[in-house]
């Protein structure tokens, strides 16, 4: 939307969406095949289609080989640059989940890994270098995404100790690990708000409001030993972040007001 200024595009939003779809959907599949051998003995796992054998592992390479193929078609068919630059998104989906074996600092890679996204669909619109916004973006998406997963996790924190997987809440513990992920929201804030110098639109400013309230919200009420809080956190208000943000953009960049 940033990179059209206005234009409707519409065979390129929905070139954009179909790459979107087919890069998450082979990112989410390469993670549960590489990760299979955890998941088999995590049980709030024990229910998925690999690890219960409804889903083969053989299937589950054909079907994200597939998927790998359209976004590579996808990629070509929206312009040279990024089809040229798709394969080190590839890299970045393998690399993701073998880094939860390494180091903590894989929430962030994640976030990045996601983010990579945002440059994605500028260069597929105007395939030239992209302006500082875009990186502003791309920043806030990073540690939002690495401070809410850092919640995803706390679920898991005495199965990841027990097999040696790295994550923020393990090295750190509970309480200090909440601490960080609520020092990368804080940074999500100040870049989201730094974006709003750039944008200069009464629209986005406004979608700010429940942005940050939402994002606060998440934080409030977390039970380390109840699910369900985690589930609110992560899922309710963090898929309304990206609703209003996006919202907050078109308006500002269609409107332009």
């Amino acid at each position: 939307m940033i990179a059209s200024n206005g234009n409707v595009e519409i065979i390129k939003y929905f070139l954009i969406l179909f790459v979107a779809i087919t890069a998450r959907g082979a990112a989410m599949s390469i993670n549960r095949i590489t990760g299979k051998k955890y998941d088999m003995v995590n049980p709030r796992k024990k229910s998925w289609a690999l690890v219960t054998g409804e889903l083969k592992k053989k299937d589950a390479i054909i079907f994200t080989t597939i998927l790998i193929i359209l976004f590579e078609v996808f990629t070509y068919m929206l312009n040279n640059i990024v089809f040229i630059l798709s394969p080190i998104v590839l890299a970045f989906f393998i690399v993701d989940p073998l880094l939860k074996r390494v180091t903590c600092l894989r929430h962030l890679f994640m976030g990045f890994t996601i983010g990579l996204g945002i440059i994605g669909g500028f260069l597929a619109i105007t395939p030239v270098f992209p302006p500082l916004i875009i990186y502003l973006i791309v920043a806030a998406s990073t540690f939002w995404i690495a401070g809410f997963d850092i919640i995803y996790t706390i679920p898991d924190r005495i199965y990841d100790k027990e097999n040696g997987l790295k994550t923020i809440i393990v090295k750190y513990g509970m309480r200090k690990g909440l601490i960080v992920s609520i020092i990368f929201h804080l940074l999500t804030i100040v870049f989201f708000i730094s974006i709003a110098f750039i944008v200069n639109s009464i629209y986005y400013v406004v979608s700010l409001i429940p942005i940050i309230f939402l994002i606060i919200y998440g934080h409030i009420g977390i039970n380390g030993d109840d699910a369900v809080s985690i589930r609110k956190a992560f899922f309710n208000t963090n898929s309304l972040i990206g609703l209003i943000f996006l919202l907050g953009i078109w308006a500002s960049v269609f409107l332009k007001i």
